[in-house]
């Protein structure tokens, strides 16, 4: 008798270690409110901090806008191409997202390749134009709690 309760015991025990908490959560992607943060190539140096508001989002494109709220480097290659406007694709299967941040000139763009994780998304900047490409960098963004 004592071991049927020792396996209900070590059951409950186990079935509520497995179960998931309001705590995990997960990131999701869609209209809202984002920070980002822009880093140089090692991933150490911060270059830009800012809020990325995504208003359009039909199928895989979205659109909407950038704010930078503090510029640590604006001398790095891109930055004056970049606009307050940004346009781009997500692909949901394979949780990617690209970004361009000057959607009204085809040269001298700052693009934003990223893959969505469990709580932000991470991955390169680069800056292209037609003669090149010119500097890279990391990135990530995360959802702003409201």
């Amino acid at each position: 008798m004592i071991k049927a309760y020792m396996y209900v015991i070590a059951f409950l025990i186990f079935a509520s270690g497995c179960s998931s908490s309001s705590d995990d959560s997960t990131f999701t992607f869609g209209k809202g409110s984002y920070n980002f943060v822009m880093y140089d190539s090692t991933g150490k140096k911060i270059m830009i901090k800012g809020i990325m508001k995504v208003a359009g989002y039909q199928g895989e494109k979205i659109s909407g806008t950038l704010e930078n709220t503090n510029v640590y480097d604006e001398n790095f290659s891109g930055y004056s191409s970049m606009s307050k406007e940004f346009e781009g694709n997500v692909i949901k299967k394979e949780k990617k997202v690209w970004i361009n941040t000057n959607p009204r000139i085809a040269d001298s763009n700052v693009f934003w390749n990223m893959i969505i994780g469990k709580s932000s998304m991470n991955g390169e900047w680069s800056y292209s134009m037609f003669r090149g490409a010119g500097s890279k960098g990391k990135i990530k963004v995360t959802q702003i709690k409201e």
